[in-house]
């Protein structure tokens, strides 16, 4: 049997690194054969899912996705309640699978898409050369799919004997979980351990995720007639260009922090001077302390005015925390890793840049969950008309995922 994750932790910081890695036993030939015959299965469950447009703000496609969703949790034997994710469209599925021990795993990914209506109509679910494509087919439709095959052939192996299993569902990652992000935070405070499936862009796992933070900067100036009296105008929009130029060089690529100026406002009619600018800029970061620095580095330089009389005022808007590396995660991947080995497989931890629900899982202290991400279907070109989900990594993800559900810790605090 695979280490507990508190002993794996312990051996990762007790030991030096040609020791960390423990031996993996032989692949389970039997689970090797049961992932290989649940592809079919798998790929027709998706097919359907693809097929309904389940955009964050399509409260029917959510709904039609919310009904499938509970029927199948419900036909594995979870207590199933729905919650409204408002301001979000659709409801936050959450599942009760019982098991022995006290704290459990919470698996969680969302069934919300960016697409609009009538695109699963557009470009349906398709099968060619390896890869299988579609509107949400690998985020996150297949992470969806993952949870309840692997759900699925962890009862046919185990029934009821094992850890206690949480599963959520939320309608709304894709505009960042507005609605959803309180409830994954209690529930994964409640946890020792959360997976969550989104996909990964390698066939690995993601040990860390980026928070995002929107600045909002917004100029105050003063309109004036454009032709007949400019000079008693203060013009917002040059006093904007000016700071932004000035704010350029946010980020920090040394700490992995980004700061982009995205989308810029001013004026409504080409013949007034523009009382009101405002312009958002995209943050990333890794590290809560980059919060506060750039905060503190917009405030003191727009305190420096450029167009007399008009005033500038910075706004963040939170949608997503970090999910930071750390020992418990790297522990979780340790753990991932051996089962890899199993199929004399690699398993690569990625840092990826954008952000997910495990930023709203993770919790800084010692009584939080151990957390990792990317346990869904290996895939590419998300969000765009190109998405795709590798078909020849299935069965091993399956195994991983389903040996993960076996061997992590049946109950107690997982170790930070």
């Amino acid at each position: 049997m695979l280490r507990p994750l508190a002993v794996l932790l312990a051996l990762h910081v007790a030991l030096p690194a040609a020791a960390q890695v423990p031996q993996a036993p032989a692949a389970d030939r039997t689970l090797q054969r049961q992932s290989q015959a649940r592809i079919k299965p798998f790929l027709a469950e998706l097919g359907s899912l693809v097929a309904i447009d389940s955009g964050s703000d399509q409260p029917q496609g959510l709904e039609r996705m919310a009904t499938h969703l509970e029927q199948r949790l419900r036909g594995l034997g979870a207590r199933v309640e729905r919650h409204p994710a408002r301001p979000a469209a659709g409801d936050t599925l959450v599942a009760r699978l019982e098991g022995r021990g006290d704290r459990g795993i919470l698996l969680l990914i969302h069934y919300d898409t960016v697409f609009p209506d009538g695109e699963a109509a557009r470009r349906p679910f398709r099968i060619e050369a390896g890869r299988a494509t579609g509107p949400g087919v690998a985020d996150a439709k297949g992470g969806v799919v993952m949870i309840l095959q692997a759900l699925e052939l962890l009862r046919t192996r185990n029934g009821d004997e094992h850890t206690p299993i949480t599963v959520l569902f939320n309608p709304d990652e894709e505009i960042g979980s507005p609605g959803s992000a309180p409830l994954i935070a209690e529930l994964a405070r409640r946890h020792a351990v959360v997976l969550s499936f989104e996909p990964s862009p390698q066939n690995g796992v993601i040990d860390s995720t980026k928070g995002i933070v929107f600045l909002t900067l917004t100029v105050q100036g003063r309109a004036a007639h454009a032709g007949a009296d400019p000079a008693s105008g203060r013009n917002a929009a040059v006093e904007l260009a000016h700071q932004i130029v000035a704010l350029q060089n946010l980020g920090d690529p040394a700490r992995g922090t980004t700061v982009n100026w995205t989308v810029l406002r001013s004026g409504e009619r080409p013949n007034v001077i523009p009382a009101e600018a405002t312009a958002t800029a995209d943050m990333r970061y890794g590290d809560p302390g980059e919060l506060e620095r750039v905060r503190q580095q917009v405030e003191r330089t727009i305190r420096r005015r450029h167009i007399p009389d008009t005033t500038a005022t910075l706004s963040l808007t939170p949608r997503r925390p970090p999910f930071p590396p750390n020992p418990a995660t790297e522990a979780l991947v340790l753990q991932a890793r051996a089962i890899f080995r199993e199929l004399q497989l690699p398993l690569p931890a990625i840092a990826m840049g954008f952000g997910t629900d495990a930023g709203h899982a993770f919790q800084s202290g010692s009584a939080g969950p151990a957390v990792l991400e990317g346990l869904g279907v290996v895939g590419g070109d998300l969000h765009s008309p190109a998405e795709w989900m590798d078909l020849g990594s299935l069965p091993e993800r399956l195994y991983l995922v389903v040996r993960l559900l076996e061997t992590l810790p049946l109950g107690g605090s997982a170790a930070r």
